[in-house]
């Protein structure tokens, strides 16, 4: 069982990747505000990181990489699930040497959702 940290600011999208992920028999905790996140992974470093690409405040790419400052080794690998095209987001990535682990396109199916995290959390 991994421990998983989900991090979306809607509220029916965070709920629904949390009942997937859970189904797959893993730990969840989540959170709407990426400061609020960072704090839980902190506290307790999950093994995955689900995280939405756009958010108020702070994009995905930001969270990341306070979360991999932060954590430094114990970053957990991150998933990032967003409508914005995967490639978008790899080149917001590029300039900061960070790679995700993959990618979930909104709106998701719960199938395609299992399949990416077992993929990621075997990897």
């Amino acid at each position: 069982m991994a421990r998983v940290l989900i991090i979306d600011d809607v509220e029916i999208v965070r709920k629904a990747l949390q009942v997937g992920v859970e189904r797959l028999g893993h730990e969840v905790e989540g959170a709407s505000d990426p400061v609020e996140a960072l704090e839980l992974a902190r506290l307790n470093p999950p093994d995955l990181a689900i995280v939405d690409y756009r958010m108020p405040g702070m994009d995905g790419v930001a969270f990341f990489g306070a979360m991999n400052h932060q954590l430094g080794e114990r970053c957990p690998k991150v998933l990032f699930v967003s409508a914005t095209p995967s490639e978008e987001v790899r080149e917001k990535l590029l300039p900061t040497g960070l790679e995700c682990s993959g990618f979930v396109k909104k709106p998701f199916h719960l199938e395609e959702l299992w399949k990416t995290v077992r993929e990621v959390l075997a990897s």
